[in-house]
């Protein structure tokens, strides 16, 4: 099975630079922030097939973010329910999408998102899809994609060719989405 990790930083306003300055190392971690979304807010990504692994990553992580620039981090860990993209170039913009999931109805939106998936990634790539591993039941996804045009082609273009987006919209009660920017440290850009 695999597992990831996000970190949802919020710095103070005015210091992402200094963040994302403390971040130019990174290895075997993805790193973005928000263009459009909740602003000051930056979103790290990482992976393992192994939990303590990731913990270690986490730890590494967090010691590298100067804390006194620091509001807010929210850690979450995830079971990988789409295969993640090997590292690379993919784009200059990326969307992330986050969904509340209603109790109980989990594993009916994982079977309607997988369904619908294979349709989905003809369109364009799909750089990993998530399923929460505690707290509130959330399912979430990256995408990678050229520019914020090509995003909006790439979903009219999977909408318009059916089964895109999955039919789970009586199971949530919240959505969230943020295009991002990868970081020029980002193993994922």
């Amino acid at each position: 099975m695999q597992y990831a990790e996000t970190i949802c930083v919020d710095a103070k306003i005015g210091h992402v630079p200094h963040v994302v300055s403390a971040l130019s190392d990174l290895e075997n971690a993805g790193a973005w922030v928000t263009e459009v979304g909740q602003l000051n807010q930056l979103l790290l990504f990482y992976s393992s097939s192994n939990l303590l692994d990731l913990q270690r990553q986490r730890a590494a992580l967090l010691a590298k973010i100067p804390q006194e620039f620091i509001l807010q981090t929210d850690i979450t860990t995830w079971r990988v329910i789409a295969p993640v993209l090997p590292m690379g170039v993919y784009g200059q913009a990326y969307e992330w999408r986050c969904y509340h999931v209603l109790p109980n109805e989990m594993e009916k939106v994982e079977r309607e998102f997988l369904s619908a998936l294979n349709r989905r990634v003809e369109v364009s790539p799909l750089m990993c899809g998530l399923i929460s591993l505690e707290g509130t039941p959330r399912i979430a996804h990256l995408w990678p994609y050229g520019d914020v045009k090509d995003r909006q082609e790439k979903r009219a273009q999977a909408v318009a060719a059916g089964g895109w987006p999955p039919k789970v919209a009586p199971y949530l009660y919240k959505m969230k989405n943020a295009l991002l920017s990868p970081l020029a440290s980002s193993q994922w850009k």
